[in-house]
């Protein structure tokens, strides 16, 4: 019979007594199960380019931790009851995926991995090693959780736990503590759904049930770095950041319970940001306005690029001088050619002047290629 040094059922009492949604507990043994899957990603080029580079590292933990005996996991559920009532305040407004609401969930999940893992060595009576990865880490976020028995895999590619549905963080715990496991989570259960998510998809980056093109998915298009691709544009409407498409639609998350993590609570400045001001900001002053939020990892100069792609979208005519000014002094290639393009679309008789001379003198090709619309 198997020595563990804590049982389930402390590690359960653990996840209620620090306020944790879900929890659940796995060996280190390899994720076997998954290499196909990851390969296959690779070879269909449908890799988003966060991920960790190395396959076998991602499905073997005890290539990164040689100790390792156990991996928990953990879900914070991050819908809360005051994200239902949040209201867009007046003003150009764009809009942030519902996990941008509040506070940058990397602190937070950190933050009760850090106190998990304090409560861990208390238990054991022992120095014990520990590893607590959000998103950084090596190990497949969705692998982990299935097997720890947190979730199942829906054809969006979101882990979907029975209580808050697909609203949640996912964070892991390695350690060198030999824990009693969960029974891994049971196999999709998305029954006779007549695949809504991929349908409702606007780039229809679900390829297939369990299969995401990461490179079309509107999540990772709005942190991708330099100019946009033209084609997904238009799609984007007013987001900023991520997408909650094939969330919203998804026919276990109709009746998902609310979250209870106060940090998690929208503010309103997060979730709606003001997009003309946002173009006046610099970098700084956007660390300082934004730092707390789960979007501002890659700075200002992506949700600018972002937000002006949404005055394109909206055509909004009171933005016109602002892009103007830019379009004539802004160091940056991406922002150019993307005021041109969103002059285009605002307004072209307008701006066709000031885009054809921003045109004459810009060097960047694929800027240019942006204003060639006012020449031809």
């Amino acid at each position: 019979m198997t020595h563990y040094e804590i049982d389930n059922a402390a590690i359960q009492r653990l996840a209620e007594e620090l306020g944790i949604d879900g929890i659940g507990v796995t060996t280190a043994d390899p994720f076997q199960e998954t290499m196909e899957h990851l390969q296959m990603y690779r070879e269909h080029g449908h890799e988003s380019g966060f991920e960790h580079p190395v396959i076998e590292e991602r499905i073997d933990p005890r290539l990164t931790w040689p100790n390792a005996k156990s991996i928990i996991a953990i879900a914070l559920a991050y819908r809360t009851e005051q994200t239902q009532g949040a209201k867009k305040p007046e003003g150009l407004r764009g809009q942030m995926s519902v996990y941008a609401w509040g506070m940058d969930y990397h602190l937070v999940l950190k933050q009760k991995l850090e106190l998990l893992g304090a409560r861990l060595q208390e238990l054991v009576g022992r120095p014990i090693e520990i590893y607590n990865t959000v998103d950084t880490g090596p190990l497949v976020d969705r692998a982990v959780a299935q097997r720890c028995g947190i979730g199942w895999l829906g054809k969006n590619c979101s882990i979907i736990t029975e209580k808050h549905g697909s609203w949640v963080f996912l964070g892991q715990l390695v350690t060198d503590v030999n824990i009693e496991p969960n029974v891994p989570s049971p196999p999709p259960q998305c029954g006779d759904c007549p695949d809504l998510c991929l349908k409702a998809c606007p780039t229809k980056a679900l390829v297939n049930p369990f299969m995401t093109d990461s490179s079309k998915c509107l999540s990772y298009i709005t942190q991708m770095k330099g100019l946009i691709p033209e084609e997904y544009r238009s799609k984007l409407g007013r987001r900023l950041w991520g997408c909650d498409t094939c969330q919203v639609v998804c026919p276990k998350n109709r009746e998902a319970a609310f979250g209870t993590t106060v940090e998690f609570d929208p503010e309103p400045e997060f979730a709606f940001p003001d997009l003309m001001h946002l173009l006046d900001l610099s970098n700084k002053q956007f660390r300082r306005e934004y730092g707390n939020s789960a979007a501002a990892w890659r700075g200002a100069k992506v949700m600018q690029r972002n937000a002006i792609i949404a005055l394109g979208n909206m055509r909004e005519k009171r933005a016109l001088p602002r892009l103007l000014e830019l379009l004539a002094k802004d160091e940056r290639p991406e922002i150019r050619g993307t005021i041109a393009w969103a002059l285009k679309k605002i307004d072209p008789d307008a701006a066709r002047d000031a885009v054809r001379n921003a045109y004459e003198r810009e060097e960047h090709p694929e800027a240019k290629q942006e204003m060639a619309w006012a020449v031809e």
